[in-house]
């Protein structure tokens, strides 16, 4: 059964397993996808914001987004939402790049624009850079 929630939609466009209509900057984005040949395994897909802390307990996650990709990919969401959203430089970014080289966060980001086609501006930047 293949889900068809907007989440899993973006995830298999983000990984080129299905065809949208996508604005100019993302489409460009997403021509810039090569073949990625690292093992996948289940991932959490939206694990920023859904880990709580407590100074005495360990880390609870919650709402798991459950897809089956590399576990780096799991790392590029994380890595390009705390850019959009939480101020992150680029240090964190070119930390990434070392580790997993682009492809990773070019699929990261591709997903989130794909999911919400409003918060290009917050992701604009790595669009830049992923483009560049």
């Amino acid at each position: 059964m293949v889900a068809h929630h907007r989440w899993a939609v973006a995830d298999r466009v983000a990984w080129g397993e299905l065809d949208r209509p996508l604005p100019a900057e993302v489409a460009t984005l997403a021509a810039r996808r090569r073949p990625v040949d690292l093992p996948p395994q289940l991932v959490h897909g939206d694990l920023g914001g859904n880990v709580l802390f407590h100074p005495s307990l360990p880390p609870a996650v919650i709402d798991v987004s459950p897809f089956w990709r590399p576990p780096g990919y799991a790392d590029a969401i994380v890595v390009a939402d705390a850019v959009a959203w939480h101020g992150a430089g680029d240090d964190l970014v070119e930390r990434h790049l070392r580790a997993h080289g682009g492809q990773l966060l070019l699929r990261a980001v591709l997903f989130r624009i794909t999911a919400e086609p409003n918060d290009l501006g917050a992701y604009r930047p790595l669009v830049d850079l992923l483009t560049a």
